[in-house]
């Protein structure tokens, strides 16, 4: 009798603790998945705010090659509506002469015609060409500001309050610890100031070309030359050698560059080579010149020499080639050229030098990209955890608690095990009464190789950019240094 009322004992514990034991690691599977969800949604938050950032770079350049073509295309009327008048005035004299006047007489009146039909035309794209010029501009502002926004929100404000969301929609009952809470937002902070660099492009009266720290010119050449590589064929070159009579070569020439941080501009020209023997020089004789510029406001800006005062303009990306001002125009035709300078917008038709300018452009703004050595990989070295993050991306940490009482062990149930006190109550006995759990979510770049969609056409391993929005989130192992942080020892 006595034997059985112990076993009987011994068994009413045994299933007591069963039920705390099973209640409290419940609790603690709840913690677990709050953890792991709000690490992640954070991280998803944070790669959505990269990827806003790199599409709104790519819609800026995207915006900037249509300035470029939008006033190259302004620029080469000009150059076709001179040409076509001089060679009006010219068929109008070749058609004195005898026999063959009547078929110069004809040529003259078709490029009379040529000539009207392109003051139409320029008259009514002028407006259009300020307005798309305007407009595409301050997408643009709207965009740099919008991104610079969207990142701040997420590491100030947004970030924390997705956290807390996230938990309390999978744990009602659970928080973010005060250290958790601290962490976290250190963490939100740093992935700006420590894994993104703020550009600042230059601003001055004649350009970007001498204002400015080193740093932001080189931030800004960088921006720049991504918008010079961008450009389509028509703005990159508008030279063309295919109109040739035996010794005799039409040469057009033509093209549009960004000479300042905040100035498009393009020249065009057209020239008549005649090919003599050696030792005496071709003869080149200009036929045809036009410009056009985008402009903060008119200051009757010079076309020539062009970009890097005639030198030209260095592509990173082409194995540091050299591409010449405008097509290589002076080169190409240097009379004609020389011309645009003084008469960019159809003298001959009393065109204004002004109306070859587009105002309003405030150019290239500030913008965000990846530090230098962040963002070199997609992955590290499996299970590094002394630091994860390292050339790879920011990590965010989520640490829930929540009372003992929460998980509704036989201590907080009356009527469940003994009184308080009483040899036979189990008390919780949980550090400082919590129950809690962590988890780490991270943001990499990882843009996917093996994908005919996705890959790049030179088959490189492309690293983390704001100009590419290939960024993703993951849940990741908890730096060492952030669970010390925590007060967290691993055994």
């Amino acid at each position: 009798m006595v034997l059985g009322l112990v076993m009987l004992l011994v068994l009413c514990v045994g299933v007591i603790v069963l039920f705390d034991t099973g209640q409290t690691v419940s609790k603690k599977v709840e913690l677990v998945n709050a953890a792991d969800a709000a690490a992640y949604s954070v991280a998803v938050q944070e790669a959505r705010a990269l990827n806003y950032a790199a599409y709104a770079n790519r819609a800026r350049v995207a915006n900037e090659v249509a300035i470029a073509q939008v006033i190259g295309l302004y620029s080469w009327m000009n150059q076709f509506h001179t040409t076509s008048i001089v060679l009006e005035k010219v068929m109008s004299v070749l058609a004195k002469i005898p026999y063959v006047g009547p078929i110069f007489q004809a040529l003259s009146s078709v490029f009379k015609a040529i000539g009207q039909a392109l003051k139409g035309i320029r008259r009514a794209y002028h407006g259009v060409a300020q307005a798309a010029v305007s407009a595409l501009d301050m997408l643009n502002g709207a965009l740099a500001t919008s991104s610079r926004t969207i990142l701040d929100a997420v590491a100030r404000i947004d970030g924390i309050i997705v956290a807390r969301d996230i938990v309390k929609r999978n744990s009602a009952d659970a928080s973010l610890s005060a250290v958790g809470t601290g962490v976290l937002t250190s963490q939100l902070l740093s992935a700006n100031s420590s894994f993104l660099q703020s550009y600042r492009i230059p601003r001055s009266r004649a350009g970007g070309g001498s204002a400015g720290s080193a740093q932001d010119r080189k931030g800004a050449d960088r921006f720049r030359n991504v918008v010079m590589q961008s450009r389509d064929p028509f703005s990159w070159s508008r030279s063309n050698h295919d109109l040739n009579l035996f010794l005799i070569k039409f040469n057009q020439s033509g093209g549009t560059d960004m000479v300042d941080y905040n100035r498009w501009v393009a020249a065009d020209a057209m020239g008549l080579e005649i090919s003599l023997p050696w030792p005496l020089d071709d003869i080149n004789i200009p036929l045809g010149w036009g410009g056009a510029q985008a402009v903060e406001r008119y200051q009757q800006q010079r076309f020539m020499s062009g970009f890097g005062n005639g030198s030209g303009w260095v592509s990173e990306f082409n194995n540091n080639r050299r591409y010449r001002p405008y097509g290589d125009i002076r080169r190409e035709n240097r009379a004609a050229s020389s011309m645009i300078d003084s008469d960019p917008n159809v003298r001959l038709d009393n065109g204004q030098k002004k109306g070859a300018y587009f105002t309003g452009y405030q150019g290239l703004r500030d913008y965000d990209d990846v530090k230098a050595g962040q963002a070199l990989r997609p992955y590290t070295e499996p299970g590094s955890r002394a630091n994860p993050a390292s050339n790879t991306g920011p990590i965010f940490t989520v640490h829930v608690e929540t009372d003992v009482a929460k998980a509704r062990t036989s201590a907080a149930i009356d009527g469940i095990g003994g009184p308080a006190g009483s040899p036979m109550a189990l008390e919780d006995k949980a550090a400082g009464g919590k129950i809690s759990a962590y988890a780490s979510g991270q943001v990499y770049f990882n843009r996917p190789p093996n994908y005919a969609l996705f890959k790049r056409g030179d088959n490189r391993l492309e690293v983390g950019n704001l100009f590419s929005p290939y960024w993703q989130a993951r849940l990741t192992d908890t730096p060492n240094s952030v669970e010390a942080l925590l007060g967290i020892t691993r055994l």
